[in-house]
């Protein structure tokens, strides 16, 4: 009988090798095997646990004399029977049974059994000591260091946890009912204080898209940073654009604040046609009519030159770590300078092409500098008739490296961790 243990080693070595979501390898995993879905929430926890701490359970398993660390399945194995010992509940059995797959000996299993995660790191200093407590490679706490974060613990710690999640509720839904009727299926909401559309969930987050008033399109489900994107965009009355809409979260949020019109645009036709995709979240909330689809490269804006602009491009997602905290376990140097790279060359084609007086949007759900404030400043110095707009949003904090622009942070906002930045063209 196949035990939980080896289905999440399984899937935590098919993630990294296809550097792509745990949520979409267990799904297809489980389809598969619809017979061991009673599995399902222990396979959770069990993968998330160990992309959450997979360098800090590399160093303990290395003291014991084992490694080098790699995303092979038997290594993925040890990973899982270590974290079991040190954060779980270690089953003797289960042990015995798995060890010699993970190519352990039993009894250094059990020595790992209650012991402190302060305790493993005791060998090691400064930058180092961080990197492995919390499990992120040292070039993302360069990144947070070089972009002025000075509570780095922290932040790395909000980050490790599950995010506090919010729903974004229709113009004219009576926020008091909604949440009389979410409270009789299971799920408890409260306004947020800063968003007037968004309501923190309190409890049954994992019931907040089953609901009946979920299917009629009453909310969707939005982090609070990723709202005020929209928010900052000011699209009541415009033709707005988003040019990397993605699943058309924000185009949807858009057209709910009062745009006239939006177009979304894509390079990739899954994002629109997926199980997750655009075409079903704006039918669902009813905004079909005033939103049209469009595949097309950003570095070649499809529209004509318009006045209400986001630009939310393809990121190292550092800032929505809590949502898949399995991204650090590939993410490279190299693939945060591939997407700045992206990102210059998206803004900088959207500035030169977007009308005169027009208000763009730029937003990163990451946390580095070099996908956030060194993008805007370049694009700054190599376009012209071009400024930053200083804003004073209802959160966040202001950026110490481009005064203007501000960050978000989840130990600080309770949301995803969000650089944004208002631009404006003269004219």
């Amino acid at each position: 009988m196949v035990l939980p243990e080896e289905i999440a080693a399984y899937i935590l070595a098919m993630t990294v090798r296809r550097r792509t979501s745990l949520r979409s390898v267990a799904e297809e995993f489980f389809e598969r095997n619809p017979e061991l879905d009673y599995m399902k929430p222990i396979v959770r926890v069990l993968t998330l646990g160990v992309a959450r701490n997979f360098m800090l359970l590399d160093h303990a398993l290395e003291k014991l004399g084992y490694g080098p660390p790699s995303h092979a399945r038997s290594w993925m194995l040890a990973r899982v029977l270590a974290y079991e010992a040190i954060f779980g509940k270690l089953k003797r059995s289960r042990v015995e049974k798995l060890a010699s797959k993970a190519r352990l000996k039993p009894e250094d299993v059990y020595k790992l059994k209650g012991v402190k995660p302060s305790d493993i790191v005791s060998d090691l200093h400064g930058i180092d000591k961080l990197a492995v407590r919390y499990s992120f490679p040292r070039w993302i706490l360069e990144e947070l260091l070089t972009a002025g974060v000075y509570d780095l613990d922290a932040l790395l710690e909000a980050l490790n946890r599950d995010p506090v999640r919010y729903i974004r509720v229709a113009p004219g839904v009576d926020r008091v009912k909604l949440a009389k009727m979410l409270r009789e299926e299971g799920v408890i909401v409260e306004p947020d204080p800063r968003l007037p559309d968004l309501m923190r969930i309190v409890e049954g987050a994992d019931r907040a898209a089953k609901t009946k008033a979920y299917e009629e399109g009453l909310y969707t489900i939005q982090d609070k940073a990723s709202a005020l994107v929209t928010h900052l965009l000011e699209p009541q009355g415009e033709v707005a654009v988003d040019y990397t809409a993605g699943a058309a979260v924000k185009a949807s949020h858009a057209a709910w604040l009062g745009a006239r019109f939006v177009v979304a645009c894509d390079i990739k036709p899954l994002r629109f046609t997926g199980r997750y995709g655009a075409r079903g979240l704006i039918s669902r909330l009813k905004v079909g009519h005033v939103i049209d689809l469009v595949v097309a490269d950003a570095r070649r804006p499809a529209t004509r030159p318009l006045k209400r602009i986001i630009v939310d491009p393809p990121c190292s997602d550092i800032g929505r770590l809590q949502y898949e905290p399995e991204i650090k376990m590939w993410l490279t140097r190299g693939d945060a300078k591939m997407y700045s790279r992206i990102q210059r060359q998206i803004l900088k084609a959207v500035v030169e092409h977007a009308a005169p007086g027009a208000r763009i949007v730029y937003s990163v759900c990451t946390l580095t500098y070099s996908e956030a404030e060194r993008v805007v400043k370049r694009v700054l110095r190599e376009s012209s008739g071009v400024n930053l707009v200083r804003i004073k949003p209802p959160f966040g904090d202001e950026s110490p490296k481009l005064p203007g622009a501000i960050r978000t942070y989840p130990h600080r906002h309770d949301s995803q961790g969000f650089f944004i930045a208002v631009l404006e063209k003269e004219g």
